[in-house]
């Protein structure tokens, strides 16, 4: 697996960490865990921010982490709303 899609899966993986780590994601979470999946989150993006610096230039593997940041960010909510009606839908 090239150092591209290393950094890619890292950088969405920790932005799926951070977006758990969110207090409007699940309140039922205690506080440490959510703190926890902060933290690892962000050392989960710069572990992949740093393979996708090793691929290539800053500014396209700033660009690179960003646009699969915002991809999760934008994903991954709609995806839990829609798993959640889902669910609701079939009591």
């Amino acid at each position: 697996m090239s150092l591209f899609w290393i950094g890619a899966l890292l950088v969405m993986a920790g932005s799926f960490l951070v977006y758990l780590a969110s207090p409007n994601c699940s309140p039922t979470v205690s506080v440490a865990a959510r703190r926890a999946s902060g933290w690892g989150g962000v050392a989960t993006m710069l572990a992949g921010q740093f393979m996708l610096l090793c691929w290539a230039g800053p500014a396209t593997a700033i660009f690179i982490a960003l646009t699969f940041a915002s991809l999760v960010w934008s994903v991954v909510p709609l995806l839990a709303l829609w798993l959640r009606m889902r669910r609701e839908a079939g009591r």
